[in-house]
């Protein structure tokens, strides 16, 4: 996500010259305190990319090999899987080489190319949580009784993917310009910090409190509305008894999918809180940072996200009902 810390490390390689004209800085050599450190990062951003890579690409495959996978539920969950693998494969590379070599890869395009990947796949994640949450709801609210699973259209599953993905698209579409006005800081700096703040308390707003709230008031009505009708089921004749068993399971696969939707916003939550925490803070408590504090805060932001891309899909696969929706 881009935010004023971000963007303070971002000016910062900007400003910094590049003292060894166009050869790039080599942190593993010589072998110092330093270069531990930078093998330190190559490693993880290693494991982090092999693991999210492999993990959002069976996501997908499951999703796509599978003719009964076709609903609207998993084609949003493969959606997200193949934000997660463009920003792992696209945006990983270019934000550890940025950091081990003090320098920016290919110039402005990166610096606008990777804060709109990260928070497109923020938004998708986002907005595909609160249809999932819709969805949930909307299954606790039908008929209780156990349907035969059905494909849906793909006019209706195209309908919904689109919704999501245009308004992840529309609504990131700034942080494309907000590199070029950064390059204007000496001119612009009140009217630059005053736009930061605001797209600050926007990502606050639309891409953590949004779903995480939205997310968690389903899940409440959902378990109200299950427990009212699991009630009334109680005082049913027991002439009913022989379809007992049908409605046992078809109470546990929408108990699986409700804890599959909790446990895929808690993991965003958890990895997107400190992100937040630290941008409010920086930017209303006046602490000033250092350069170097900084870029270890940018990087450590950047890895949380990297590790929502790479931990989501293996939740999937764990808790492998991926097709029961």
């Amino acid at each position: 996500m881009s935010t004023a810390l971000r963007r303070i490390d971002l000016s910062a390689n900007t400003s910094s010259p590049d003292h060894d004209g166009t050869r790039l800085f080599n942190p593993f050599y010589p072998l110092v305190e330093s270069s531990y450190v930078a093998y330190a990062v190559l490693f993880l951003a290693g494991l982090v990319l092999a693991v999210g890579v492999v993990a959002n690409m069976a996501v997908m495959c499951v999703v796509w090999n599978n003719y009964y996978m076709r609903s609207a539920w998993n084609y949003l969950l493969a959606s997200v899987a193949f934000w997660d693998f463009l920003v792992l494969v696209v945006c990983l590379p270019v934000v550890v080489l940025n950091h081990l070599s003090n320098r920016r890869v290919l110039g402005d395009i990166t610096c606008r190319m990777v804060p709109y990947m990260e928070v497109v796949s923020l938004g998708i994640t986002s907005f595909t949580l609160c249809a999932l949450g819709i969805d949930r709801f909307h299954a606790a609210t039908s008929s209780p009784e156990p349907k035969a699973r059905r494909v849906e259209h793909c006019r209706s599953v195209l309908l919904k993917m689109l919704l999501v993905w245009l308004a992840a698209l529309l609504l990131s579409s700034p942080e494309i310009f907000l590199w070029q006005l950064s390059q204007a800081v000496s001119l612009l700096s009140r009217l630059l910090l005053h736009v930061l703040q605001g797209r600050m308390w926007w990502c606050f707003g639309c891409y953590f409190c949004l779903p995480v709230l939205f997310t968690v008031l389903c899940q409440m009505a959902t378990r109200n509305v299950n427990s009212d009708s699991s009630s009334a089921q109680k005082k049913r004749s027991h002439d009913e008894r022989s379809d007992s068993q049908k409605r046992q399971q078809h109470q546990a696969v929408e108990r699986q999918l409700n804890c599959t939707l909790l446990a895929l916003a808690v993991v965003y939550g958890v990895c997107a809180l400190p992100e937040h925490v630290c941008n409010i803070t920086l930017a209303y408590t006046h602490l000033t940072i250092s350069e170097v504090t900084a870029a270890i805060l940018a990087l450590l932001h950047h890895f949380l996200l990297f590790l929502k891309c790479a931990v989501t899909p293996v939740l999937l696969l764990c808790l492998c009902k991926v097709g029961s929706g």
